[in-house]
């Protein structure tokens, strides 16, 4: 499966970021992605920066989604500054970013792939690397990885996500009940 643009996706691109190329032959978006946020949520801190960028529209995570990659290795190397492992600022081992927790997907793009909410939701994402690498922490918790990451969404909202890892961790009822008591207890401490 892959994303094929409309008209409508590469005018949007032209008009609002000229600095992003679409390469129809490869299916791929690149080069380089600007933006000027300002999270009033998050001490109001207002950043302007760039991340050079490749959106692969022929490989999609859970049917939805393009893999996208920081090219300009920055991420990297505010990783090896901090030393931090490269899953710390989100990206996996095989270079991809991390831009969401595969749940969360069909919530942020309820109707499938849409250009202008992927573009803001890499801004959004660029935004807390940036302020990661100018304050030393994320403006906002990030999610775990890997499994971790699914227990996060639990706590954010348990009536929402118990069925959903009760069947992504094959648990019975009465094993979810344990596993939820002995992840209480591991927090008390």
């Amino acid at each position: 499966m892959e994303i094929k643009l409309t008209q409508e996706d590469l005018l949007f691109l032209e008009n609002n970021y000229p600095s992003l190329k679409y390469d129809s032959v490869k299916n791929v978006i690149y080069g380089i992605l600007y933006f000027d946020l300002l999270y009033p949520n998050v001490e109001s801190i207002h950043i302007q920066d760039e991340y050079q960028l490749e959106i692969v529209l022929n490989q999609l995570i859970e049917n939805v989604l393009p893999i996208v990659r920081e090219t300009g290795g920055r991420i990297k190397n505010i990783a090896t500054d901090k030393s931090l492992k490269l899953i710390d600022l989100h990206i996996n081992e095989n270079s991809e970013l991390c831009i969401i927790i595969p749940p969360k997907i069909k919530e942020k793009y309820p109707n499938g792939f849409c250009l202008r909410t992927l573009i803001g939701h890499l801004q959004e994402h660029f935004y807390w690397i940036s302020y990661f690498e100018k304050f030393g922490r994320g403006p906002w918790p990030a999610y775990s990885h890997g499994d971790l990451g699914y227990w996060d969404l639990y706590d954010e909202d348990p009536k929402k996500y118990t069925e959903f890892l009760r069947r992504k961790f094959n648990y019975s009822r009465t094993g979810f009940r344990e596993i939820l008591r002995k992840r209480k207890k591991t927090k008390l401490k």
